[in-house]
């Protein structure tokens, strides 16, 4: 059994919708338990709730409507819902969201399967997916949205949930940071997807959401951070009210709402109890909350067509750093992908792959004798039969929804080459057998709308960020086998001198330098030597430029 809450306030445009995507879906409706609690709607919000219980309850094991007599806010009209149901895994849906027909089915199968130690798992926000980071291996996150997540009833009962004086925004932070102080996982799953309509209109202000945000980061800095911590947050604040006003009449309710936040600083600050521990470090980072990826408002869409994919993994003799990349593979949210391993020397991955990924469509091949990046990569498409192909470096990583991403953008283009974002990360390798790594730094370096001018000079794309058509590889050819650095640069000109790359503005991979600076020199010595040749093969390349490309890069200057 699970409980469905949702919290509806003037909501009456988004309950059919809402609620005829529960009746669709494949799960055992008798399972289900829907409480929805009213927070004194004004308009037919209640009438409309009242007819579709009528209608909709003999589907249902229960469906209970809760009237609050004044607008509790966000989390106590949660807490009540919460407190009138008996399920052991509790969902907390907006009203604004429909369920897709397999939403749940696939929510409770994680769940079943997921670690003792996880008690939230947050869905997957379609069209707008949620940019803040999440481990594309264990799929860990620090925090997760409060528009769509399940969560353990003990867990939740334990930390009393919802913390009712945070009236909106940062409420589901402080949720997910209490029960992380408790030693539990909050678990992201990118599969079980719910369509959200938080946006009419794409990079919309609202102004409770600018102002309970400024605010409530302040609040949770008492709680959770240092003293440095809060003094930078009244610093980040004054630096508001220094700024034009973001919305007309947002200075003036921040000036009160801030006021406000003073009656409440004793409530906070005395959570001791929720200080960072060994397990848990929070991370304000202005008025977020640890790392986002680029790609707020990309759009994504369904997908009609879903073609073979053939993935790409060169690798040598190094299996438990391979086994993270296919753990990422595993987690990809498209549905048909070959993954073409090809290991440059002796079989050493090979009963790695064999006992751990039988359940991934994987074509292993080893050389024998070492062969080279390059020959390695070009063995590895020569064997595939995917209608796209992507790189993926045995170090490196995918989000869960890469392949997806770019499939999308090429079955809607006559360009036959896509890329997205990569973020860089600097590690630190403590262990190489098993694998361990701290992370010292992410930023993310490229990201360059499509300009051949521009790659012509330098390499703006990392490997693992390019999907291109197979056509382009069978028309001419790959990876020049007499290098083995630069060897992916030297391929994306050349395919540029056939084709325009699609620009997708999403970060939707990882791609790891080494922190060791000595390493780097090393690297990037082997890097210079490598464009000298490449200058010279280059001199043999004859790129199209219209006149528009050339005044665009006079304008530049």
């Amino acid at each position: 059994m699970i409980d469905l809450i949702y919290v509806t306030y003037n909501s009456e445009k988004w309950i059919a919708q809402c609620f005829d995507s529960i009746l669709d879906n494949d799960y055992d409706l008798k399972q289900i338990n829907i409480i929805v609690v009213d927070n004194a709607s004004t308009d037919k919000t209640v009438n409309i709730l009242q007819n579709k219980k009528s209608k909709m309850l003999n589907h249902f094991a229960s469906f209970n409507i809760i009237q609050n007599k004044n607008n509790e806010g966000f989390g106590k009209a949660n807490n009540i819902g919460f407190s009138k149901g008996c399920s052991e895994f509790v969902c907390f849906f907006n009203i604004d969201t429909r369920l897709f027909k397999n939403t749940l089915s696939v929510l409770t199968n994680v769940i079943s399967h997921s670690e003792k130690d996880v008690a939230l798992w947050e869905l997957r926000q379609f069209p707008y997916e949620h940019p803040k980071m999440y481990d594309p291996v264990s799929m860990e996150t620090e925090w997760c949205s409060g528009a769509a997540f399940a969560v353990k009833r003990d867990v939740f009962k334990k930390i009393n949930g919802f913390d009712e004086t945070l009236f909106m925004y940062a409420e589901d932070v402080d949720l997910s940071w209490r029960i992380r102080c408790l030693g539990y996982k909050i678990k992201y799953i990118p599969k079980a997807r719910i369509y959200h309509y938080a946006y009419e209109n794409v990079q919309t202000i609202k102004l409770t959401q600018h102002v309970y945000g400024v605010v409530n980061n302040l609040l949770l800095r008492y709680r959770f951070g240092t003293f440095k911590d809060i003094l930078i947050g009244h610093m980040l604040f004054c630096r508001v009210m220094a700024l034009p006003p973001v919305l007309k009449g947002s200075k003036q309710a921040l000036l009160k709402t801030y006021a406000r936040h003073f009656s409440k600083i004793v409530h906070f600050y005395q959570g001791g109890m929720y200080k960072h521990n060994s397990y848990f470090l929070p991370l304000f980072t202005g008025f977020d909350y640890g790392l986002t990826r680029m790609g707020s408002f990309y759009l994504n869409q369904p997908l009609n067509n879903t073609p073979l994919v053939s993935v790409i993994v060169r690798t040598h003799q190094r299996p438990d750093i391979l086994k993270e990349a296919l753990i990422s593979l595993r987690n990809q949210t498209y549905p048909n992908i070959e993954v073409v391993i090809v290991e440059d020397g002796a079989n050493q991955s090979e009963q790695m792959i064999q006992s751990e990924f039988s359940n991934i469509n994987i074509r292993y091949f080893a050389t024998g004798q070492k062969v080279g990046r390059s020959k390695a990569g070009n063995l590895a498409i020569q064997k595939a039969s995917g209608k796209y192909i992507n790189f993926l470096d045995d170090d490196d990583l995918f989000f869960a929804d890469h392949v997806e991403v770019l499939v999308n953008v090429l079955e809607h283009s006559t360009e036959k080459a896509a890329y997205s974002i990569g973020l860089e990360t600097s590690i630190q390798i403590t262990s190489l057998s098993p694998y361990r790594y701290k992370i010292k730094k992410a930023q993310t370096i490229h990201h360059q709308p499509f300009d051949r001018i521009m790659l012509c000079h330098h390499n703006y794309i990392p490997i693992q960020c390019i999907m291109f058509s197979r056509e382009l590889f069978d028309l001419y050819g790959g990876l020049d086998e007499s290098v083995d650095a630069l060897e992916d640069w030297d391929l994306w000109v050349r395919y540029s001198l056939h084709t325009d790359f699609v620009y997708v503005e999403k970060t939707t991979s990882i791609y790891r330098i080494p922190y060791d600076t000595s390493q780097n020199d090393a690297r990037q010595k082997i890097l210079d030597n490598t464009l000298i040749e490449m200058r010279e093969k280059h001199k043999n390349y004859m790129q199209k430029i219209s006149v528009y490309d050339i005044a665009k890069i006079y304008e530049k200057d």
